[in-house]
C-alpha cells in the first residue's frame, strides 16, 4: 500500500483571507483619499480655471503636504479653497492613513502571519525529527538532550506564551496550534518525522493526541514511526498503549526507578556511580547495543574466545539471545555464535562501530543501524 498524498492546510487565522482582511483596513482611508483628490482637482479647475494636469498636480502637492508653493497666482477665493484641501489632506487623509498603519503595525497581525508561514515552510524541510506535544519542565529537558544529539524537534502546544518560551529555551521549530487536529500533524511534517513524544500536562489530552497520531500514521502508511507517551497517572499508561502508543511511562515511575537505583547502590565512590553514568549519564561515551548476527556473517560458528572482542576492540558481550529465545547472561569464552543470535554488547561507541566494520564485515545488524536504514528508506535518503 503506497502513501497517500498529504494535503496541508494553512489555518484560517494565518491564511490568505486573513492577509486580505488586514489589507482591507486600508479601504476606508484609500476611499477618502481618492474622493479628496477628485473633489480637490475639480475644485481647482472650477474655482481657479486651470487645466486638469495642473489642478491634479497641485492637489497631490497639497494633500501629501509636500507643498512646493503656489502653481499659479491665486486669488483670495483660491487660497480659501486651498486651505480646505490642506486641512482635509493632513487630517482626513494623511492622519487617518497613518493611524490605520500604526494600528496594524502595533497589533503585529501581519508579522505574526508571515512568521507562522515561514515556520511552516522551515518545518516542511525537516527530516528525521521528533514531534513533541507539550512544553513543560520534563519536555524541556528532553528537548535539550535531543538537541545535543542533533535530532531536530518540533514542539506543538496551545500555550499562549509558546513563542516567548521557545525563544527563551532556543527552540527553533514550534507550532501554536490544537494538537488533536490532523492538519496540525501535517503542518508538523509528520510524514518525515521519526516519531512523536506525547507529554502534555493533561492525560486526557495525551489520550486524544495519541489517537490522532496513530490515525494519521495508519491512514498515510508512515512506517516506521514511534509514539512515546509520558503521563502523570498510571491508569492512563495502558489506555495510551491501547490507542496506539508504542511505549508509555509515568513521570513518577521514571523518577522512582532512578532514585531506587541510587538507593540500592549509592555512589560511594563519587557523586555518581559508574552504572548510573552508563544508564543515565549525560552524553557518556559508553554505549549498550544489540547486534543481530546475519547468516552470512564471518563470525558464525566461532566462539567468543576466538573473537576476542575485549582485547581487540575493548567491548564486552554481556548477554546472548538464541533464536529459540534462550538468553545466556555473562556468556563464557566457549559460547558459540550462531546465525540470528542477538549479542548484547557494551563498550565505547566508536569501538563498537569499528568491531562491526572490521570483525563482522558489516554482516551484522544493530538496532540503531536497522532503524536508520528503515528511516532512510521511508524518508528517501
Amino acid at each position: 500500500m503506497g502513501k497517500r498524498e498529504i494535503k496541508k492546510r494553512i489555518p484560517p487565522q494565518f491564511g490568505q483571507e486573513k492577509i486580505l482582511e488586514v489589507v482591507m483596513k486600508f479601504r476606508a482611508p484609500l476611499i477618502i483619499a481618492l474622493i479628496t483628490i477628485m473633489v480637490s482637482t475639480i475644485g481647482y479647475m472650477v474655482i481657479s480655471g486651470v487645466g486638469l494636469l495642473k489642478a491634479f498636480y497641485m492637489t497631490v502637492l497639497t494633500v501629501t503636504t509636500i507643498g512646493y508653493g503656489e502653481m499659479w497666482n491665486m486669488t483670495a477665493k483660491d487660497r480659501v479653497f486651498n486651505l480646505a484641501v490642506m486641512t482635509i489632506g493632513v487630517g482626513a487623509v494623511m492622519g487617518y492613513s497613518l493611524a490605520v498603519l500604526i494600528n496594524i503595525v502595533t497589533s503585529g497581525e501581519v508579522k505574526k502571519i508571515l512568521r507562522f508561514r515561514k515556520m511552516v515552510n522551515d518545518i516542511s524541510a525537516l527530516k528525521g525529527h521528533y514531534i513533541v506535544f507539550g512544553l513543560n519542565d520534563y519536555t524541556l529537558n528532553l528537548i535539550r538532550e535531543l538537541h545535543y544529539y542533533k535530532i531536530p524537534v518540533v514542539v506543538v502546544d496551545e500555550n499562549e506564551k509558546l513563542e516567548e518560551l521557545a525563544q527563551k529555551h532556543q527552540i527553533r521549530y514550534y507550532l501554536n496550534l490544537p494538537p488533536t487536529e490532523e492538519n496540525t500533524l501535517y503542518l508538523a511534517n509528520i510524514e518525515s518525522a521519526v516519531g512523536a513524544v506525547v507529554a502534555t500536562a493533561d492525560d486526557y489530552k495525551n489520550l486524544a493526541i495519541t489517537l490522532t497520531v496513530k490515525n494519521v500514521v495508519n491512514k498515510n502508511n508512515i512506517y516506521p514511526f514511534f509514539t512515546i507517551g509520558l503521563v502523570k497517572r498510571k491508569e492512563f499508561k495502558e489506555k495510551l498503549k491501547l490507542v496506539g502508543a508504542d511505549y508509555v511511562e509515568t513521570i513518577p515511575d521514571i523518577i522512582s526507578k532512578r532514585v531506587a537505583i541510587l538507593a540500592r547502590k549509592p555512589p560511594i565512590f563519587g557523586e555518581k556511580s559508574l552504572l548510573e553514568e552508563i544508564l543515565f549519564g549525560e552524553h557518556t561515551f559508553i554505549d549498550i547495543e544489540e547486534l543481530v548476527v546475519q547468516p552470512d556473517s564471518p563470525v558464525v560458528g566461532k566462539t567468543l574466545k576466538e573473537l576476542d572482542l575485549r582485547r581487540r576492540f575493548g567491548i564486552t558481550v554481556i548477554a546472548v539471545k538464541k533464536p529459540d529465545g534462550k538468553v545466556i547472561f555473562t556468556p563464557g569464552g566457549d559460547t558459540k555464535i550462531d546465525a540470528l543470535d542477538i549479542l548484547v554488547v557494551v563498550g565505547p561507541r566508536k569501538r563498537l562501530e569499528e568491531a562491526v566494520r572490521v570483525l563482522f564485515k558489516g554482516k551484522i545488524a544493530s538496532r540503531s543501524a536497522m532503524l536508520k536504514r528503515k528511516l532512510k528508506e521511508r524518508l528517501g535518503g
